[in-house]
């Protein structure tokens, strides 16, 4: 005779793996979007814009999107979205106040008087809060459709998955590039000395950032570890990097390292 208590075990394993997730990635080059669970990621859904887009034309590709996968049109128990855009600004939380946010972002976009400012929660070993704006139609959009979720700034989730792989040791530069925006990280023996994103159209707008911005936080090209985060492998950007640097490298399994940053 079978009692309740020992289909426990069985219950509460599929109870987790029941627990299902959405990552939504919006950029201004595309949306990408995750469902996953505890077994793993179980469905993509990626789409690319035909050109940079604003607020307004986002929210109408995120709407057209859900009209036409049935894939997102299940009951999600948690939803997070990550807004992967230039407009924010990396302030040490040990002198962060939230009185002057937008203070931070004045000097980097022209700001509207209907822009929302959002701040994520502090990454304490590294001093460091992102500050930025999240788009207040596309967050009531997601409200409305799910009550309450998550929402970061891609900064946030990357910065905390490159310390967790980071050498204390050295000197590290990590380049995570996107479609006409690339991230600069600069660790200094296990100190953040910068993370900012940049423009691109050619290779040669990636080597000068990476070389300026090294030089102006005393990094020497001929001792420092330059990491390539990337969906592909680009031959001519690590040729004409690898004519500066010494040590270059792509991240091997680049597409589970973003995925580990997105799937929160």
């Amino acid at each position: 005779m079978e009692t309740g208590l020992d289909n426990m075990p069985q219950a509460q394993s599929n109870m987790s793996i029941m627990y299902k997730k959405m990552s939504v990635l919006i950029h201004q080059d595309g949306l990408s979007f995750f469902i996953y669970s505890s077994t793993g990621i179980e469905s993509r859904i990626l789409k690319s814009f035909k050109h940079e887009s604003n607020p307004i034309e986002i929210l109408q590709e995120i709407e057209n999107t859900y009209l036409n996968e049935e894939d997102l049109n299940q009951r999600f128990d948690e939803v997070t979205v990550i807004y992967n855009h230039p407009i924010f600004s990396g302030v040490p939380s040990s002198i962060y106040d939230e009185q002057h946010q937008s203070d931070y972002l004045k000097y980097n976009v022209r700001l509207l008087e209907t822009d929302v400012i959002s701040t994520d929660d502090a990454i304490e070993v590294l001093d460091y809060k992102t500050v930025y704006i999240a788009y207040t139609n596309i967050n009531n959009y997601f409200f409305d459709k799910y009550g309450d979720f998550n929402y970061y700034h891609y900064s946030t989730l990357a910065l905390q998955k490159h310390y967790s792989r980071n050498d204390q040791s050295k000197s590290e530069v990590i380049l995570d590039i996107k479609e006409s925006q690339f991230y600069i990280t600069i660790f200094d023996k296990g100190i953040l000395k910068l993370h900012n994103s940049y423009p691109h159209q050619a290779a040669e707008d990636i080597l000068y950032y990476t070389l300026f911005t090294a030089q102006h936080n005393q990094i020497d090209p001929e001792s420092m570890d330059l990491k390539i985060i990337a969906s592909a492998k680009n031959d001519t950007v690590y040729e004409l990097l690898y004519t500066y640097v010494r040590e270059v490298s792509y991240v091997i399994d680049s597409n589970t390292y973003l995925e580990d940053i997105l799937c929160v």
